[in-house]
């Protein structure tokens, strides 16, 4: 496992035990997800969550697979995820790398997987993993946070300091498109999506990013602590942002996509 890797697992194993609690968006997302897979046709045999979480997503599978197996990164993820499941409704929880796969090919009807591939190095390569493990015809439900994520916090950062980066980069649609097309997924769906949260304070938001373990820069990150003076630029920064209604907005730009693996 490379370092950055390393230190996503942990920043997630962290946040696992309240993770819950402050998912508020990424919980928005999942019911998206879910209405869409709703429309397929199903139930499928075998399913495969990729970054399972607590598993509060991968227990809503349920009714669209009989046999639902739980892969995340962080081994204090899965720790909640299995404590989560009372009723011993998941079939097994694997700690794996969406960029290897610890499974046969065509193992999988159906992959679900929200918000977890933009941790990946290359997108391209776990989109290629996931086709692999997809037996023909399989599908790909997936979801994750594109550019201008998180853009008020960028920018704020940006405004108190360049040296380094405070927001991880996301890629842009562009980009997620071309992975997609690289991978030789067939594109069903897709479906672009924005969803703004409110906060009092930047505190309440960058206080709710650490429980989600989302602070984890991945590149050119600030390895010593940020200076007081620096923070408090970024906060008076970011208060240019504020609304009319005296709230905080951060935007969460996203793409929902459904993707099959072609028949031969």
């Amino acid at each position: 496992m490379t370092e950055g890797k390393r230190a996503i697992a942990q920043a997630f194993s962290r946040a696992a035990p309240n993770y819950d609690q402050a998912s508020h968006v990424q919980q928005r997302v999942g019911e998206q997800m879910l209405a869409l897979l709703q429309a397929q046709p199903g139930p499928v045999e075998r399913a495969l969550d990729i970054g399972c979480g607590t598993a509060a997503l991968t227990l809503a599978l349920t009714p669209h697979a009989r046999c639902i197996t739980a892969l995340d990164l962080a081994p204090g993820m899965l720790q909640v995820a299995r404590s989560n499941d009372r009723q011993r409704r998941l079939a097994a929880f694997v700690c794996g790398d969406a960029e290897r796969l610890p499974f046969a090919p065509g193992q999988f009807d159906l992959v679900f997987s929200s918000f977890t591939l933009q941790w990946c190095e290359d997108l391209t390569t776990a989109l290629t993993e996931i086709h692999q493990v997809l037996r023909p015809g399989g599908r790909l439900l997936l979801s994750l946070p594109v550019e201008n994520t998180l853009r008020e916090l960028r920018l704020s950062w940006q405004r108190a300091e360049q040296r380094y980066q405070h927001v991880n980069q996301f890629l842009s649609r562009a980009q997620v498109r071309e992975h997609v097309e690289r991978s030789g997924f067939h594109l069903l769906q897709w479906q672009e999506k924005l969803d703004v949260a409110f906060y009092d304070n930047v505190r309440s938001l960058t206080r709710e990013l650490k429980t989600l373990g989302a602070h984890q820069v991945v590149s050119n990150r600030n390895r010593a602590l940020t200076g007081r003076k620096t923070v408090f630029k970024m906060m008076s920064a970011y208060e240019h942002f504020r609304n009319h209604q005296g709230l905080l907005p951060a935007s969460w730009h996203y793409l929902v996509m459904l993707l099959q693996k072609p028949d031969s």
